[in-house]
């Protein structure tokens, strides 16, 4: 399908098709003693990939909608708060029957992820049938971002008959092998350096990124983390690097990444100035979260 031109300028509505789960994080005040009842604090936030970068987009002054899974209880009552408040539509969402998908991890004193469980069976609802009813709304916007909590026929659907400019995040190694039949139709795909070798088997951006474009995807912008991102897409390609920071968690950039991305993509931007804005965006988001 031909995909159409988009509007130049940042006031863009963009869709979502992703993940949208409730996250628990218990941190430790001290040792973590496994089989025991740990003091330290119990921590709730919003996550998901798909609902992350939505609230990057909104951030950026994006109309935004997540299609997503929605859950039959409580949680999912306080999750979609929790959008709403951030003023993202849900109105594409699907109601399902299944408990609010939740993520519940468990850090040790250094920080790390020491055990987690994920209960995401209401994804499982994001069918292509689905996304079938609701193709001509999703065509209505300036760019569509899916993440690849979805499954590979969903994904398959989406590729194909979705006429706007598509945005692919692999979301993790083993998730991103469900992207691999739509990656000549897609837009972008913006992977971290394991998530790209993941699909390539070529662990320096550049090999990786070249390997991407001859499977056929436009344009790729591989996160490097704080080396920022490597770019390649039609007649440019090199690493635009990310600015300076004072020490602060690295845990966001990418979703932000994307959100700039995303805008540029949509705005017609070239693979170089993309790369720049979505630097741009994961700069900011980094310092308004480490103040």
């Amino acid at each position: 399908m031909k995909r159409k031109d988009t509007k130049k300028g940042m006031h863009m509505r963009i869709i979502v098709i992703g993940g949208m789960n409730l996250d628990l994080m218990g941190v430790p005040e001290g040792t973590l003693l496994f089989r025991d009842s740990n003091p330290g604090k119990i921590m709730l936030r919003p996550g998901g990939v798909g609902r992350n970068i939505a609230s990057r987009l909104k951030t950026l002054g994006a109309q935004v909608s997540l299609l997503t899974a929605l859950g039959n209880d409580d949680r999912t009552d306080m999750l979609t708060g929790f959008c709403l408040g951030e003023g993202i539509d849900l109105s594409l969402s699907v109601k399902t029957n299944c408990p609010c998908p939740t993520y519940l991890c468990i850090h040790d004193e250094k920080g790390d992820m020491a055990a987690a469980v994920s209960d995401m069976i209401a994804l499982d609802c994001l069918t292509p049938t689905v996304m079938e009813a609701r193709i001509d709304q999703i065509n209505a916007f300036d760019a569509c971002v899916i993440d690849a909590n979805l499954s590979a026929a969903t994904l398959q659907y989406i590729g194909q008959h979705v006429g706007i400019p598509l945005i692919a995040d692999p979301v993790s190694t083993v998730k991103a092998q469900r992207l691999r039949g739509i990656l000549p139709l897609l837009t972008a795909i913006k992977p971290n350096q394991l998530e790209a070798a993941a699909l390539t088997g070529e662990n320096h951006p550049d090999a990786a990124a070249q390997t991407l474009r001859a499977m056929g995807v436009k344009n790729v912008f591989i996160s490097m983390g704080a080396e920022g991102v490597y770019f390649s897409g039609p007649g440019e390609k090199g690493a635009m690097p990310a600015q300076k920071l004072p020490t602060v968690p690295l845990t966001g950039a990418g979703d932000a990444l994307c959100a700039g991305l995303t805008l540029a993509l949509a705005a017609g931007k070239s693979p170089r100035e993309c790369a720049r804005m979505g630097c741009q965006a994961a700069h900011d988001a980094l310092m308004v979260a480490g103040r």
